[in-house]
């Protein structure tokens, strides 16, 4: 009778130590998948081609160069100019488009952390292409006037969806010291109506 008891809680303690692996293992699978990202959204992301200062990203609509960024706390454009507490990021791009419907009317900076500023109050002249002409112009964005720790500019075709396209990512530095100097300058970023042909 003994020997049957024995075996009984034997068995007992076999099934209880199956059942809270397989508990174990679903709490597993639980953590990792909701660590995972959504399967869409990752498909319908779009693709980004990173490149430096300098350097051409190429991207479905042509190709996109930033060749120089600079900031201060008001900008002037051919008609009309604007202030702000912050600080004013102004992007000098070289941009060949590849087709027709090829300006940059996404434009925005965005840190390690996810926060991100887009064009909002600011501008983007790097619109009105034609295929085939290179075109210099600028995007204009405000930041609050700190430090943005791995910030990146992003530039993108279209402002309303992203889903199956591609956009340039450009790294920035936007340091304590370089922000500060842009917080102390008043001159204004002077922002011209874009030109065409070769620069």
């Amino acid at each position: 009778m003994r020997g049957r008891v024995g075996e009984w809680f034997a068995g007992r303690g076999r099934s209880l130590g199956a059942g809270a692996l397989v508990l174990a293992a679903l709490a597993v699978g639980r953590v990792v998948t909701d660590r995972l990202p959504d399967a869409e959204a990752v498909i319908e992301a779009p693709v980004e081609r990173h490149a430096a200062i300098g350097e051409a990203a190429h991207l479905r609509v042509g190709e996109v160069t930033v060749r120089e960024v600079t900031g201060s706390t008001e900008w002037a454009g051919v008609i009309e100019g604007k202030r702000t507490t912050g600080v004013w990021l102004a992007a000098d791009i070289d941009l060949l488009p590849s087709r027709r419907e090829s300006g940059i009317s996404y434009a925005a900076v965005r840190d390690a952390g996810g926060h991100v500023w887009d064009l909002g109050r600011g501008t983007s002249t790097c619109k009105g292409t034609i295929a085939g002409v290179p075109m210099r112009c600028q995007v204009v964005i405000e930041l609050p006037a700190r430090a943005i720790p791995g910030a990146e500019l992003v530039l993108r075709w279209t402002d309303f969806d992203e889903r199956f396209d591609d956009q340039a990512v450009v790294p920035l530095r936007l340091d304590e010291a370089t922000m500060k100097g842009w917080a102390a300058s008043t001159t204004p970023i002077q922002v011209p109506n874009a030109t065409l042909g070769a620069p």
